[in-house]
């Protein structure tokens, strides 16, 4: 009876241990409503948010975000360092948005105003860059070619390290 409860164990900690496959992370994503993001673009780094403007190459209006312990924002940065201050309905919407975010569980996540939509997550030492253009767009139009197509109207770029 020993052997058999410890052979249970063993296999209970196999299946959970077996880390999620990055295809099936994307499967939950795929059909994921982006709207809310319109216009933002989100990465989200050693416990800091950087919050820019998804439309613009270089936003120098970019914006840094650390939540406290509890979700709430702590403190807003602009690129020099300098903190921010916002109004309360402002922040309570930052909130609402980065905590939509971290549902995803992803490490960055772009939508600009034509709905072309690129997230980014981790998985096996490998990032996986998912594109989804709009019908406006190809990618030639915003300089992806390196993307590959994956599946329907998405596009893959995967990267792994060499160790």
């Amino acid at each position: 009876m020993k052997k058999i409860l410890i052979i249970f164990i063993d296999l209970f900690i196999l299946v959970g241990c077996n880390p999620t496959k990055w295809n099936d992370r994307f499967f939950t994503l795929e059909n994921e409503n982006f709207s809310d993001f319109k216009g933002y673009s989100i990465t989200y780094r050693n416990g800091i948010y950087l919050i820019s403007n998804a439309n613009v190459e270089k936003d120098d209006k970019r914006i840094f975000v650390k939540k406290g312990l509890m979700g709430k924002i702590k403190n807003i940065k602009d690129v020099n360092n300098n903190f921010i201050t916002k109004s309360d309905s402002d922040i309570k919407s930052l909130e609402k948005l980065l905590d939509k975010f971290d549902r995803l569980d992803i490490a960055n996540l772009s939508v600009d105003d034509f709905q072309n939509i690129q997230f980014v997550f981790f998985s096996d030492k490998c990032s996986y860059t998912f594109l989804r253009l709009s019908d406006k767009n190809s990618l030639k139009d915003i300089n992806k070619t390196y993307f590959e197509k994956y599946k329907n109207d998405w596009y893959l770029y995967k990267q792994c390290s060499v160790k």
